[in-house]
């Protein structure tokens, strides 16, 4: 990135109050997860506790197939976003040639938007401008974040161009570490380790145990509700994983359950799930 787009000074002053600090030492300081999408979604998770982010992508080129994939979205259904495109143009070709931060301010011009500014896709948080920022490793672009602007609407990005060169000196190398562990051939599994990754299996396995431990005798005299308590056990082991996995990010483990983040609220506060 070039050093145009550094630190300014207005960034240091008072420290604990300055949101531009406090969020880019958390990000700094989040766990490497399992999955890239968890790691980049708990990261503009935190970024959006601070600023009114909206929408942010990760886009990752594929050199071999001349081609732009979107690996994670935030904001939206990863389901009903552009998965990708074609060679490498538009805006985002040019941040990628010139590892230069670029604002986006026409859609239409941009292979990945198109089917969201001809208005065959109905995306009302991808809006322009948006701000495409490159991810560096040793001088080489692999691929950018599309986002919205952390100030809201106005004609410069001076400020925004200053953080996110700093977030994305972050963010580049745990990025690009995952790619290189990603495209590492899988070790090879017995048939014995194979089978635990069937989830049905392992949870049939388990909760097969816990039947055969129970008294019906006990079970029906104390008119314990053995289903009910079983169900909330699971709840309750799922959704704390889940926060241990995306760093006790809500948004990001509401995403990796499945679940509206404020479902995931109720069901912490009933099961007496206590926030980080």
């Amino acid at each position: 990135m070039s050093r145009e787009y550094g630190m300014s000074s207005t960034f240091f002053i008072n420290p604990r109050s300055n949101p531009e600090l406090r969020s880019l030492y958390r990000i700094s300081m989040l766990p490497q997860l399992n999955y890239l999408q968890d790691y980049y979604l708990g990261a503009i998770a935190i970024l959006s506790d601070y600023f009114p982010i909206a929408y942010s992508a990760l886009i990752l080129q594929d050199l071999q197939r001349d081609s732009l994939q979107v690996e994670a979205v935030y904001g939206i259904e990863k389901e009903v976003h552009p998965l990708g495109c074609s060679g490498r143009k538009g805006i985002i070709g040019k941040v990628l040639e010139s590892r230069q931060p670029m604002p986006i301010h026409d859609l239409s011009q941009e292979p990945l938007y198109l089917e969201v500014s001809k208005g065959t896709k109905r995306l009302e948080k991808i809006r322009s401008p948006l701000l495409c920022i490159p991810l560096v490793v040793d001088n080489e672009p692999f691929g950018v974040i599309n986002t919205n602007s952390l100030y809201g609407p106005r004609d410069e990005f001076t400020e925004d161009f200053q953080f996110f060169s700093i977030l994305s000196a972050i963010l580049s190398p745990v990025i690009k570490n995952y790619i290189v562990k990603r495209e590492e051939p899988p070790p090879l599994l017995t048939k014995s380790k194979a089978k635990s990754f069937h989830l049905e299996e392992i949870l049939g396995e388990k909760l097969t145990e816990v039947i055969n431990k129970v008294d019906p005798y006990v079970e029906s005299k104390n008119k314990m509700s053995l289903f009910d308590d079983i169900i909330a056990i699971v709840e309750k082991i799922l959704i704390k994983a889940a926060l241990i996995r995306v760093g006790h990010v809500q948004v990001a483990a509401a995403q990796l359950l499945g679940i509206n983040r404020n479902t995931l609220r109720k069901k912490m506060k009933d099961l007496n799930i206590k926030t980080k």
